[in-house]
């Protein structure tokens, strides 16, 4: 290919191979692609292309997302542009596309957002899981008016502060028969900053969580977390960062559920005096088990883009996307049961890294995918991690 990027990563829950999609350039445009390993990531499939050339193009806070379900079926979600003569950026429809066969082959994509027939606005910055037995709940960003069903503040009361980019809407959608067909979608919560992407998390018994960068009185961009399915929950603050930001920083939190249920989340904060990466375990009901860690943090650090995978025994790793001097490139950490950093490293040979995306590949072993960017070039790599011996 002449370029990749935008990685999603997932394991088959029935025989756990990886499964992988990728945005990619084969000469002829940017299309998406599927590949299988067997073997913990050393060898794939040949290529499976899932869309036509036009669908899909780069973009590491609103790349596709791939999700794997029961007896071979899989489903991956992006925004595809709208051209909209006289608007200064391309609107977006919500796409997915189904696989019934483990992904040897893809049904061609359908419109997930239901407001096709209005003047086109944004829906963007998606995420998708997996829940129940055989449903999707796809959660994104929405440009559409119309008053949301649930606050956890005032709707109004960020009206009056002077912001770069109007708040967005975070809308669901849920299929009972994953992917096939669609429920009408919800405006469910407002307020949330309008780029930041929405992580959502699976977690053992069929329910869904999601977490997204809510935008709060005072220009505040803090990260919050609720229930998604089977029904939407108030959203809980993560963490008090405090963080100023007149716009919208682009930039969202990762989120993983254990077995036990603990939520593990990943974020970004820019705050005065504490920017960097943080990590914090939440309970089953969204309170904080130990105080938020920073993962890496310092005065020359850029924005950091950061994912978590739930590990055994209350354990967690989280990778992110630069160092504390400022370099990208691909660090990981590994968090214990008791919410502090029990190791960490960088990996070798990843300088230009950018949004990583974790599966646990063996109980030894966690994959890490991301694009590493040298300029204009753009492409796709995968590195393992191994896990500490006290982690398997």
């Amino acid at each position: 290919m002449v370029a990749s990027a935008d990685p999603s990563i997932a394991r088959d829950p029935a025989g756990g191979d990886l499964l992988l999609t990728w945005v990619g350039d084969d000469g002829s445009g940017w299309g998406l692609y599927f590949a299988r390993s067997a073997d913990e990531g050393d060898h794939w499939s040949d290529p499976v292309r899932v869309t036509d050339t036009g669908e899909v193009k780069p973009h590491g806070e609103a790349s596709p997302r791939l999700v794997a379900g029961p007896g071979g079926k899989l489903a991956v979600v992006w925004p595809r542009d709208v051209a909209v003569p006289g608007r200064q950026w391309p609107a977006s429809a919500m796409r997915v596309a189904r696989s019934v066969d483990g992904g040897r082959t893809w049904l061609g994509p359908l419109t997930v957002n239901d407001d096709t027939l209005a003047a086109p606005v944004g829906h963007n910055f998606q995420g998708v899981a997996w829940s129940g037995d055989s449903g999707l709940v796809a959660a994104w960003l929405d440009e559409r008016g119309g008053p949301p069903a649930a606050h956890h503040h005032d709707r109004l009361a960020t009206a009056n502060d002077s912001t770069s980019e109007p708040d967005a809407t975070v809308y669901l959608a849920r299929s009972p028969d994953f992917g096939r067909t669609w429920e009408r979608n919800q405006a469910t919560w407002g307020g949330a900053c309008p780029c930041c992407r929405i992580t959502l998390a699976r977690q053992a018994d069929g329910r869904v969580v999601a977490a997204w960068r809510q935008h709060f009185p005072g220009n505040v961009r803090d990260v919050v977390i609720a229930a998604v399915a089977p029904s939407a929950g108030a959203p809980v603050r993560v963490n008090q960062d405090g963080w100023v930001y007149p716009g919208c920083p682009h930039n969202g939190p990762g989120v993983a559920v254990g077995a036990d249920g603990r939520r593990h989340v990943v974020w970004y904060t820019g705050a005065a005096g504490k920017a960097g990466l943080y990590y914090a375990a939440l309970g089953a009901d969204g309170r904080s088990l130990a105080p938020a860690v920073a993962l890496v943090a310092g005065s020359m650090l850029p924005a950091v883009h950061g994912s978590v995978v739930a590990l055994g025994g209350g354990r967690a790793l989280a990778a992110f996307d630069a160092a504390a001097n400022g370099r990208r490139g691909l660090g990981v950490s590994v968090l214990g049961a008791d919410g502090r950093v029990v190791g960490h490293s960088s990996v070798p040979e990843s300088e230009g890294a950018v949004y990583p995306q974790l599966a646990v590949a063996s109980p030894g072993s966690v994959v890490a995918a991301y694009t590493a960017r040298t300029g204009e070039l753009q492409e796709l790599r995968l590195a393992r991690v191994a896990l500490p011996e006290d982690d398997h």
